[in-house]
């Protein structure tokens, strides 16, 4: 049996054979490249909007889809740029670009000071404190009354029409929630 002695020159000539022998450097070398470079259609937008004033939307779109961008893009662009304030529309959808040149987009202010839509049924925080803040008999009664009107206002329930809109895959799925909830599955 030969033993074999290592010294810092066959260690260096091993670790040198083993990189060339790797088979993730092959591997890595044919994957083709995670993403695309960008084709810069915001900047696009912008510039068409800015050096054709007074364009419809579907002539915006039509004209940047004749150079290769998607249409989709373009209107949701389009949306963008006009909540952001880089661009307005008239009352004829006309656009027309208010500053000179392209920035990118950011959220808009519009979208952040949306208020939420009221939820029926959820009131606003009491004014009143304490037992003020309680709802009275006549409060109770007053809204009894609503929830009385409004099932007499609602149609009368027909599960035949209910079932015709759904498909049988749906159908099966309601029954066997029916069944879970009765207490039968």
């Amino acid at each position: 049996m030969q033993t074999r002695t290592t010294t810092p020159e066959n260690v260096k000539q091993i670790i040198d054979q083993w990189a060339k022998d790797d088979p993730r450097d092959d591997a890595r070398s044919r994957l083709p490249h995670a993403f695309k470079p960008t084709n810069n259609v915001s900047r696009e937008t912008f510039n068409a909007v800015r050096d054709n004033p007074r364009l419809q939307h579907k002539d915006i779109a039509r004209m940047l889809s004749n150079r290769g961008f998607n249409q989709a893009s373009i209107g949701s662009l389009l949306t963008q740029m006009l909540n952001c304030g880089m661009v307005a529309r008239d009352d004829n959808g006309r656009y027309t670009a208010l500053q000179k040149e392209y920035t990118p987009i950011k959220a808009s202010m519009k979208a952040k000071t949306k208020k939420k839509a009221a939820v029926p049924g959820v009131k606003k925080k009491a004014e009143k404190a304490g037992i003020a803040a309680l709802n009275t008999q006549d409060t109770v009664a007053k809204k009894l009354v609503v929830i009385r009107k409004q099932e007499a206002d609602a149609p009368a329930f027909d599960p035949e029409q209910l079932l015709s809109t759904l498909s049988f895959s749906q159908v099966m799925a309601l029954y066997k929630k029916i069944k879970t909830m009765v207490g039968e599955a």
